[in-house]
């Protein structure tokens, strides 16, 4: 179940963030051998922060559907809100690529030992070659194609339908990988239905998809994820860009960009495939619709990340990896083990942090389906026989 993200659960999360931090930079500074309070100080208000973020985090109230009472939008808002980057994300992911460098300069503290500074420069490019890998967090949330069509709606124009929106799906599909017979590939996907208000025997729902790009595919099936909780049976238009030839044109897969914006205020990001938006945009349905520049819609606020099942786990074996860095932060074991619970304590800290936001912990909201290709389907019955 989702909560709200409160305001004192953001500034708990913040301050832990910040305490770490401190623990990180301390572990950097030389400092000579001894016990390093400096840096178990601040590693201990990280930890109380945590457990009061939780704390706060699993009393805050759950996240509902809006009411779907808001009176329809004739104009459609020129002013498509992007979607936010997530600067507690960035920081963590951070935090967290350099946890077995800070381990090991921490356990390699005041010693002279060829292979206890091996063990530095080893992690420190570890934690150069991850940093760079966290630079697709900076990037844009919205792919080229998005940014047309938010282009375009600033522009004056888009196309667009009514729609309603419908069942969020989460459907796995089988099909034909082309390497040989018998041989299937699988692919999940995430997509909302959005039902068109004057839905005929020639229109079919339209399946809203998370967009594959970079960092974004896990940033927007969440996106879809926190649309899903909040929005199901609200109508609104649903957009694409004036341009949209231009993008399909050279989309291998041929999809389009497109977002659903709500009568009550909220826009939802996506990609559209042909099957889908064929019948609107190649054959006419969705009409050109001017845009209203002095209207602006903007992304549901996100709402807290924790997951029971997930932090119960990964917070648990970070702890662990805390407490295994005790005995070489407090001086209080030879040279030797102090490097072999360096290593223990960083790679804990690592998998932690890097599975922490992993797939698997917004399942609530989705419905699931089964499909397959057609090819699949007609050898399936012969196969019975």
């Amino acid at each position: 179940m989702q909560h709200r993200s409160t305001p004192l659960a953001r500034t708990l999360g913040a301050a832990a963030l910040l305490s770490a931090a401190g623990a990180w930079g301390m572990a950097l500074i030389r400092n000579g051998a001894g016990p390093r309070l400096d840096i178990l100080a601040p590693l201990t208000l990280a930890a109380l922060f945590v457990l009061g973020w939780l704390l706060v985090s699993r009393s805050a109230p759950p996240v509902k559907p809006l009411p779907a009472t808001a009176p329809a939008n004739e104009k459609i808002p020129g002013k498509l809100g992007a979607l936010r980057r997530d600067w507690g994300l960035v920081a963590a992911a951070y935090l967290t690529v350099w946890a077995p460098c800070v381990a090991a300069c921490a356990a390699n503290e005041g010693r002279e030992s060829i292979v206890g500074e091996l063990y530095v420069v080893l992690t420190f490019l570890l934690g150069a070659g991850l940093s760079l890998c966290n630079l697709c967090l900076f990037q844009s949330y919205l792919d080229r194609a998005q940014r047309m069509l938010r282009q375009d709606a600033a522009a004056g124009s888009v196309l667009a339908v009514r729609v309603r929106f419908g069942t969020p799906v989460r459907e796995t599909y089988r099909h034909p990988t082309g390497r040989g017979a018998g041989q299937t590939g699988v692919t999940f996907l995430r997509y909302i239905e959005l039902v068109p208000e004057d839905e005929t025997g020639r229109q079919r729902t339209v399946r809203l998809h998370a967009t594959h790009v970079g960092h974004s595919i896990v940033v927007s099936e969440k996106h879809l994820t926190h649309a899903a909780a909040r929005l199901v049976g609200h109508d609104g238009w649903l957009c694409w860009p004036t341009r949209w030839r231009e993008i399909a044109g050279t989309d291998k897969e041929r999809r389009v960009s497109a977002a659903f914006v709500s009568d009550s205020g909220h826009v939802v990001w996506g990609v559209t495939q042909e099957e889908d938006y064929a019948d609107f945009l190649r054959n006419g349905a969705a009409s050109v619709c001017e845009t209203d520049a002095a209207l602006t819609v903007t992304p549901l606020p996100r709402p807290s990340r924790y997951f029971p099942q997930v932090h119960a786990v990964h917070l648990g074996i970070a702890a662990v990896g805390a407490l295994l860095a005790l005995p070489f932060l407090l001086d209080v074991v030879p040279y030797w083990a102090r490097l072999l619970l360096g290593v223990l304590s960083g790679a804990l800290g690592l998998f932690a942090g890097m599975t922490m936001d992993g797939v698997g912990v917004d399942q609530e909201p989705w419905t699931v389906r089964e499909r397959s290709h057609p090819s699949l389907q007609q050898a399936q019955p012969a196969a019975d026989e």
